[in-house]
């Protein structure tokens, strides 16, 4: 007897449209982020369409998918892009075409608004909200040499440059006040400050590698 399809859901339709194993992972991050993030007491008592987010999550990078796949655009580029205007508006038509089947138009609808009000400084609408909170803590923390590393191999940049631009954040303190300009709840916030050290972690021994100052650990006669 045959087996019977499996039912579509927005993560197995997405894929199949992203075909990027790099967007899908990232999607599914910030999916789980939303989730997350909708959950806490702030947003309690707040109407929010998850599943709205979750569409919206999946199909916000969509934008780039046409120069992904000609070779044009490098995919952790994603992670250090903030997309325009109209490449949101993009993503939000490529969101309603692909779920057409899969998602109620109503759901569609506020998934589309999500994507397109998720870039604004002032956003209202809650699933915008979690929407931008969830991309802005998923590109905070050991994800962002990601992007750094394409963007050194894609300009044929040293990644003792990474380093570089990662020292002088410090220096001014560009972390601390993008976690407090770009991430409005404190459980958020925290986890940022988590993923930063992480990430502060690495990049000295990374910095240590790339200088051969870690050559002490290796004793000639131990």
């Amino acid at each position: 007897m045959a087996a019977l399809p499996q039912p579509q859901t927005i993560e197995s339709v997405a894929r199949g449209f992203l075909k990027s194993a790099f967007l899908a992972e990232r999607a599914a991050r910030i999916a789980a982020l939303g989730e997350w993030i909708a959950g806490f007491a702030e947003l309690r008592g707040t109407a929010c369409d998850r599943r709205a987010i979750e569409a919206a999550a999946w199909f916000q990078d969509s934008w780039c998918c046409a120069d992904l796949h000609a070779g044009r655009f490098l995919a952790p580029l994603v992670l250090s892009t903030q997309p325009t205007e109209w490449q949101r508006e993009q993503a939000a038509d490529i969101m309603q075409r692909v779920l057409a089947e899969v998602v109620d138009e109503p759901t569609r609808e506020t998934a589309a608004r999500a994507i397109r009000e998720a870039g604004r400084r002032k956003i209202a609408m809650p699933e915008a909200m979690v929407l931008a909170e969830a991309t802005n803590l998923d590109s905070i923390g050991p994800l962002w040499l990601c992007a750094q590393v394409a963007r050194c191999a894609a300009e044929d940049r040293p990644l003792g440059s990474a380093v570089a631009a990662w020292e002088r954040q410090i220096e001014y303190q560009y972390w601390a006040g993008r976690i407090a300009e770009t991430l409005r709840f404190e459980r958020s916030r925290r986890l940022a400050r988590h993923r930063c050290a992480a990430l502060e972690q690495f990049m000295a021994g990374l910095r240590d590698q790339l200088a051969g100052g870690d050559r002490h650990v290796a004793p000639e006669n131990p």
